[in-house]
């Protein structure tokens, strides 16, 4: 026997915001976009190898980790363009025509992208703010565009090579101070943190604060870079609280949304040193010690 329709899934409980937003989230536009990207010093356009027809049926979404990972939910109202036949499985097809097949549950009458879309989560490196459309050509398949938080389309993965890791400069205790000790512990297999380090520090610098937003020394993010599966979350600790920080994955390990608030709680301070030290690998947790620079 094939799949049954509507299976039902263990609770999920969606977030609030998504049911606020429901009506927004319903579009029948098609936008088009090209991007060019600058691979070996050349300027390239990426080829869309998939034609999508305008006048297919359309719901958005923002990318948020907490409220579109690991499940995505389908608007309700998106959900008469099923004609009242709501596949167990869906196919999501990019424009570069690579296919995942996502297993499609219901819950408390809500229905969610569950299994595989966090294959697709990862293997398109979403990150917090890309904007998602979902195009369907009915046969239960749908297209899939994702565009930036710059409004660009992301480029296609296949037209592009993948950029390579640029060495980074590496300032001074006048600017960032980075102290790399051996590693203390190995990694589970899903990178090379054995090769790399566990502990580091930043000194401060008003930029840090006026933009909230914290780079990790390369010789510590590189390791998370190279990987397929990476941390959507991260969190610092204290000893006085933890923090959910959102990563952001470019050619550096990025800590931004979520710093303003570490920050203001934190009281953090113009050459104050922070202290990080890795506990958690697979979850990328940090333990943050506060060094604070004397008035």
């Amino acid at each position: 026997m094939g799949r049954p329709r509507f299976p039902i899934s263990s609770p999920i409980n969606p977030s609030n915001n998504e049911s606020q937003s429901t009506k927004s989230e319903l579009r029948f536009t098609s936008m088009r976009f090209r991007q060019r990207k600058k691979v070996n010093n050349k300027m390239v356009t990426p080829v869309e190898h998939v034609s999508i027809p305008h006048d297919l049926p359309e719901f958005f979404k923002i990318f948020h980790p907490e409220i579109c990972y690991p499940q995505l939910r389908i608007p309700p109202a998106f959900i008469k363009f099923f004609n009242g036949d709501i596949p167990s499985i869906c196919v999501l097809e990019d424009l570069a025509a690579r296919t995942w097949k996502v297993v499609v549950e219901r819950n408390d009458g809500d229905f969610f992208f569950m299994e595989s879309w966090p294959d697709f989560v990862l293997d398109n490196n979403l990150v917090y703010g890309d904007f998602l459309t979902f195009s369907y050509a009915g046969n239960s398949k749908f297209y899939v565009k994702i565009y930036g938080k710059n409004g660009c389309l992301k480029q296609d993965v296949t037209a592009l090579k993948e950029p390579e890791l640029l060495p980074l400069v590496e300032e001074n205790a006048r600017g960032k101070s980075i102290v790399a000790e051996p590693a203390d512990q190995t990694d589970n297999g899903s990178g090379d943190m054995a090769a790399s380090v566990t502990s580091f520090e930043i000194v401060i610098k008003a930029s840090h604060l006026n933009r909230a937003r914290l780079n990790l020394p390369a010789p510590f993010g590189n390791c998370y870079l190279k990987r397929k599966q990476r941390p959507l979350l991260a969190t610092l600790q204290t000893d006085s609280g933890s923090w959910t920080i959102v990563p952001q994955y470019y050619d550096r390990l990025e800590l931004r949304e979520g710093m303003q608030k570490f920050i203001d709680d934190n009281v953090l301070r113009v050459n104050d040193v922070c202290r990080f030290k890795l506990i958690d690998d697979e979850k990328l947790i940090l333990k943050v010690r506060i060094k604070r620079q004397p008035k």
